[in-house]
């Protein structure tokens, strides 16, 4: 049976997912949004693992309210769970609030920063993590030559 290159990282995921059960994220999301006061907001977020994900930890999806994680990348760091959701989810809640203003923000602008400092996390926007075998390969294409006859 052909093996996964994802074989060798099936037990940290397993390890990620013991930790970070759906309960534990779902009352961080609920935490979260009512110190930010909205508490109702944590009804309208909704989440899903995304192993298509490679060298992102995670990303929010705005229009439809969906944070998505990557569990290869924070099965390698699991410390980084918490502020990951935090940061993503940061971006929904300054998103629906500029939205309900009709306002345009930045992506880690002056509302989003002051959604983060009130939860005491990190308004630094990248990560420096090793990411070291999750880079899509990237393919050459290959040159195609036409023969014409006339």
């Amino acid at each position: 049976m052909p093996t996964s290159p994802l074989d060798a990282e099936r037990p940290a995921i397993a390890r990620l997912l013991a930790v970070w059960p759906p309960a534990a994220i779902d009352a961080l999301i609920a935490e979260s949004c009512g110190l930010w006061g909205v508490p109702g907001f944590a009804t309208k977020v909704a989440w899903r693992w995304n192993s298509r994900l490679r060298t992102t930890l995670g990303r929010a999806c705005l229009s439809d309210q969906v944070l998505e994680f990557n569990p290869i990348l924070l099965a390698r760091h699991p410390d980084e769970m918490q502020p990951l959701l935090l940061h993503e989810l940061a971006h929904l809640v300054a998103y629906d609030q500029a939205k309900a203003m009709r306002k345009r923000i930045a992506p880690h602008g002056a509302e989003w920063k002051s959604l983060m400092r009130a939860v005491g996390g990190s308004t630094r926007a990248t990560h420096q993590l090793n990411v070291e075998g999750l880079r899509a390969k990237k393919s050459r294409r290959r040159r195609r030559r036409r023969i014409w006859f006339g």
